[in-house]
């Protein structure tokens, strides 16, 4: 029995809300991923201590979500199938990483594009990372700023959340969700307890051409990377 007003049913008004633009094309964009990809997840807890002690020596200090680029932009060459998209019976693997950062804006999500970024220096990256997601809050992106993407980065570790399920904007066919910096007392190589900062990183990738062992090994490597920070930001963008 619903609710009742002096002694007949009570009416539930239900107000429109017209889907903008951009709702409209996430609505077909994410139903055309889940209805074709056969999609999974593995994770990792990734801790980030040398990255918040490499930014306090820079100034102008780099946000978190630079070195994050950085170590995937780094490592993605190793491991191109994360980096490819699949075409009928084929994989095609660009031979660089254009890089998709997700940018929440007033009407939803957009993912502008960093071509080449692991041809970027660390400097270079951070300043083209600011030019997508400002183009993006001003609403000054054209086609060319969000196509061709090849892989996609969502942090959403500002809005105060852990983890989540991606879904990768087809045709790519990975996304890593990076949640907050939390900091937890972990063991040390002799078992004393540590205080560290953990971050919960989750890559949600098309199991159709992509298995498990091979998402692993890319955040195995994304791990590496960001625990030496230092090294990561002098190597980034050098030949070879």
């Amino acid at each position: 029995m619903g609710d009742q007003v002096d002694g007949e049913a009570a009416t539930v008004s239900e107000i429109p809300h017209r889907l903008t633009r951009l709702q409209r094309a996430m609505v077909k964009t994410m139903g055309n991923a889940v209805s074709t990809a056969a999609l999974s997840q593995v994770t990792r807890e990734v801790e980030m201590s040398s990255v918040i002690k490499d930014r306090e020596t820079r100034s102008p200090r780099p946000s978190i979500n630079t070195y994050i680029m950085a170590a995937v932009a780094s490592r993605l060459g190793s491991h191109p199938m994360l980096n490819g998209r699949l075409e009928g019976r084929e994989v095609m693997v660009p031979d660089q990483v254009n890089l998709g950062i997700a940018v929440s804006v007033a009407e939803g999500l957009v993912v502008p594009i960093v071509r080449g970024a692991d041809r970027l220096s660390f400097t270079a990256l951070g300043e083209a990372l600011a030019v997508a997601a400002g183009k993006a809050r001003d609403n000054e992106l054209t086609f060319d700023d969000i196509e061709g993407g090849t892989f996609t980065v969502s942090n959403l570790g500002m809005f105060g959340i852990d983890g989540g399920f991606a879904i990768p904007p087809p045709p790519q066919g990975a996304i890593l969700l990076v949640g907050r910096v939390r900091e937890r007392f972990v063991p040390d190589d002799k078992g004393e307890p540590m205080l560290g900062s953990l971050c919960w990183f989750g890559l949600t990738f098309d199991h159709r051409f992509i298995d498990g062992s091979t998402a692993s090994a890319l955040l195995l490597d994304i791990d590496a990377a960001l625990g030496d920070a230092a090294l990561l930001t002098d190597n980034i963008g050098s030949p070879g």
